[in-house]
C-alpha cells in the first residue's frame, strides 16, 4: 500500500511538472546543494539506523536554506534581475526549487524509512 500510494504521489508531481514544461524543474545546482546538504546532515546525525530518515530532514532543512539564498540572491541583485520582471520570475523559480527537491526527496525518504523499521 505505500508503494502504491508513493507512486500516485510522483505520478501526480511528476504529472504537473510535465504539463507546465519539465524543463523549468531542473537545476542541477539546486539538486547539488539539496542532496550534499542532506547528506552531511545525515552524517552528522550520525545514527545508522534513521540515516535514511534524517536524509530526508536534512533534505528539507537543506530546501528552505536554498530558498533563502537565492532570496538574499535575488534582492542583492546578484543575477542582474532587479531590472527586468522576466529575470525576476526566473529567478524566484530557480530560488523555490530546491524546496520543491528538499520536499519530494523527504517525501521518498519517509517511505523508505518505515520499510527499513519494518524489516
Amino acid at each position: 500500500m505505500k508503494y502504491l500510494g508513493i507512486v500516485i504521489c510522483l505520478v501526480v508531481i511528476i504529472g504537473t511538472a510535465f504539463t507546465v514544461g519539465i524543463n523549468i524543474f531542473i537545476d542541477v545546482l539546486s539538486l547539488a546543494f539539496v542532496f550534499g546538504g542532506a547528506l552531511g546532515y545525515a552524517l552528522l546525525k550520525g545514527n545508522k539506523n534513521v540515516m535514511v530518515s534524517s536524509f530526508g530532514g536534512g533534505a528539507v532543512y537543506f530546501g528552505w536554506l536554498g530558498l533563502l539564498i537565492g532570496f538574499i540572491a535575488i534582492a542583492s541583485n546578484i543575477f542582474g534581475a532587479l531590472g527586468s520582471l522576466e529575470k525576476v520570475g526566473s529567478a524566484l523559480a530557480v530560488a523555490m526549487l530546491p524546496m520543491l527537491y528538499g520536499y519530494v526527496t523527504r517525501l521518498i525518504c519517509m517511505v523508505a524509512a518505515s520499510e527499513a523499521q519494518a524489516d
